[in-house]
């Protein structure tokens, strides 16, 4: 079976300040975490300690290197909304060469949101948030609001954002790991407000 290694990452400034989503070479990289399922890292410009993970300062060498240390050994890269956000964000904001690459290598790069969005179809409209996937289908939720971390970072709560990113990660992998042992994830339609079961193959 494929090594999964889950991905998020955390940014200290938001697209309103930067002119919009599109310009994510002006993103603030804050923390990145990644998740294997046994081990975590932290990538983060604050020195801080996070109970469980191993902490690196975040530089794009670095992190370029953990991210293909796992592409070499036959893993692929988890995360929701990869496509959309990390992957660019790292690439075009910290300069990061695997991110990059990893845009290039579909077959190494597992994209929850674009995954479930597929899947579906038949299903009309239903919401794709990490919070709702996890929450209908685990029971689980996200420890804080994407749209707070940015300000709780500013205020000095660097090991609190850290925490939530690292989680977010933790949460993606169980989602995946979820459909893929059962072929089934849930969330709410947009149109009934129904809970939907959606039939995955990963």
């Amino acid at each position: 079976m494929t090594e999964i290694m889950a991905l998020d990452i955390e940014t200290s400034n938001y697209s309103y300040e930067i002119g919009g989503w599109n310009n994510k070479a002006l993103f603030d990289t804050s923390v990145v975490a990644t998740w294997d399922g046994k081990e975590a890292h932290l990538f983060t410009k604050e020195d801080i300690d996070v109970e469980g993970a191993i902490v690196h300062p975040l530089h794009p060498r670095d992190l370029g290197d953990h991210l293909q240390n796992h592409i070499e050994k036959g893993g692929q890269i988890l995360g929701h909304n990869l496509y959309g956000f990390d992957l660019p964000v790292l690439r075009d904001s910290l300069d990061c060469w695997a991110a990059g690459d990893l845009m290039q290598k579909k077959e190494s790069v597992l994209d929850t949101k674009n995954l479930v969005s597929s899947a579906a179809i038949s299903k009309g409209k239903i919401e794709t948030s990490l919070q709702s996937l996890v929450s209908q289908t685990l029971g689980k939720s996200k420890s804080m609001k994407s749209v707070d971390a940015p300000q709780a970072w500013r205020e000095g709560k660097f090991t609190e954002v850290a925490d939530y990113c690292l989680k977010d990660a933790k949460l993606t992998y169980d989602l995946f790991v979820h459909g893929r042992d059962t072929g089934i994830v849930k969330s709410r339609s947009l149109e009934s407000g129904d809970i939907v079961e959606i039939e995955v193959e990963w």
